[in-house]
């Protein structure tokens, strides 16, 4: 099963991809997609709409794992999370995935077995049981990895 993990940003998006085998869970492929400031904020969920719809049919997961927003400290920073969020959602939907959500809180819970957990441990933790090679992620990216951690070790039940 292959889970792709994604951080909602509009300016910096976390994508992270793992597969789950009866073996354990392996580090296939992440990034971050940019956007730029100059563009329209149209532009810019656009591009990220057809960046995530392109990387999907390119390596074909079965589940999209992603942030739920549950506080933010800037109401605007908030709104717009929001709107990428519903492009995150709206891509996983056109192409039949699995949507799984977690708060911050289960995300590192799942990763780190501490649900306040900070930046540094959840990247480390993610090196760790992902045995990723040593070079500089960006947060976004290990946020959106450890989302994909957090899909394939909680059960879900119907």
């Amino acid at each position: 099963m292959k889970i792709l993990g994604v951080d909602p940003g509009i300016e910096r998006l976390g994508w992270g991809l793992l597969e789950k085998t009866p073996q354990g869970i392996k580090y296939l492929s992440s990034g971050v997609k940019k956007t730029s400031k100059n563009e329209k904020e149209s532009q810019r969920l656009l591009e990220i709409f057809k960046f995530l719809s392109n990387l999907i049919k390119k390596e074909g997961p079965d589940v999209l794992a992603t942030e739920k927003l549950f506080f933010a400290k800037n109401v605007k920073t908030a709104l717009v999370i929001g709107e990428v969020r519903g492009v995150i959602l709206t891509v996983g939907a056109l192409h039949s995935l699995a949507i799984r959500e977690f708060t911050p809180l289960e995300a590192k819970l799942a990763v780190c077995g501490y649900g306040r957990a900070t930046k540094e441990s959840i990247a480390n933790m993610v090196r760790l049981q992902l045995n990723l090679p040593k070079k500089r992620y960006l947060d976004d990216e290990t946020d959106a990895m450890s989302l994909a951690l957090a899909a394939a070790v909680i059960r879900v039940f119907p």
